[in-house]
């Protein structure tokens, strides 16, 4: 008999084709055959099957994608895919080109982390991150990695894979990882000066935090105000302290109108040596005064051409 209280964990098999993008028939031979994805009969008879099992089958049908056969991967524990899809540009570099082989396995290392998402396993995750953190460098770090975490997060949340508390659990994780290592970058600097903030009302900080990360290797000194900041104390701290750059991260969760009128009286009221940037897909289009980042990538080479430009202190 299936406890009760684990019943908000499974879910049926048509759901389970929803998240993973394989057919219910598929699900069902593999069951028959492979003895998995394993379910749970419930009183009346109807089969269902754990949430938790959703990142490995995403990663079988993604080794699948890369050539793979199905008795080789389907029994196949998480780590074990991600081990196997590392290692394919060694077993076979002709099947497919170098950079999807990397691909697949970014996704592998998500769905692990997802799958950590799902068990509440801060040490799965904040491990996980200073490894590859370690590997690739910040940039890469936050661009190949952080970001797809993100948006699968936020999918999987979308989709009802993911609870809110798994959303929280996931983001409070993310967000102390990467706090820890801008600060990190950012200690004994004695650099210019950017001052970074979110407009007030905004309720996403993991932006503003990638965007610390990426500001951290430049020669900057980072000030720092985070989420939901009054656009008094922006200005304030922006004229007193006079940083060469004040750096804005704006989701699309408020209306268009009002964040073009924050940024207004941001540069109606801003001292005029402070330029003003921002990013974020609530960041208006060919705004006076603003000037709008695209991504990450941008942001980094726009700082060190920026940084080349300011004069060399004598």
């Amino acid at each position: 008999m299936i406890d009760t209280g684990k019943m908000e964990n499974l879910i049926s098999i048509g759901e389970l084709a929803r998240l993973t993008g394989i057919t219910t028939h598929t699900l069902r031979m593999w069951e028959k055959r492979y003895g998995t994805p394993h379910s749970q009969r419930l009183p009346s008879g109807h089969r269902r099957y754990p949430k938790e099992d959703v990142p490995r089958l995403r990663a079988i049908a993604k080794a699948l994608e890369s050539g793979y056969r199905a008795s080789k991967v389907v029994s196949g524990t998480l780590e074990e895919l991600h081990g196997l899809m590392g290692l394919k540009p060694l077993i076979d570099p002709n099947l497919k080109s170098t950079k999807e082989n990397e691909n697949s396995s970014n996704e592998m290392l998500i769905e692990r982390w997802i799958k950590g998402v799902h068990e509440y396993d801060d040490d799965c995750l904040i491990q996980g991150f200073h490894e590859q953190w370690n590997k690739s460098g910040p940039l890469k770090f936050i661009i190949g990695y952080m970001i797809p975490l993100i948006e699968r997060v936020g999918k999987g949340w979308e989709s009802g894979e993911l609870s809110i508390p798994n959303e929280h659990f996931a983001t409070e994780c993310i967000d102390s990882f990467l706090t820890s290592k801008w600060r990190q970058l950012n200690s004994r600097k004695e650099g210019w000066n950017i001052l970074m903030a979110t407009l007030p009302g905004e309720t996403h900080n993991l932006g503003l935090l990638m965007s610390a990360v990426v500001a951290s290797l430049s020669g900057a000194k980072i000030i720092y105000l985070g989420l939901n900041t009054p656009l008094e104390d922006i200005i304030s701290t922006a004229n007193s302290f006079k940083p060469k750059l004040l750096c804005l991260s704006i989701s699309c969760g408020k209306r268009l109108l009002d964040t073009e009128d924050c940024l207004l009286k941001i540069k109606t009221e801003l001292n005029k040596s402070v330029t003003l940037i921002s990013g974020g897909k609530g960041t208006p289009e060919n705004m006076p005064g603003v000037i709008k980042i695209e991504d990450f990538n941008t942001f980094n080479h726009w700082l060190e051409n920026f940084d080349k430009k300011l004069p060399t202190a004598v």
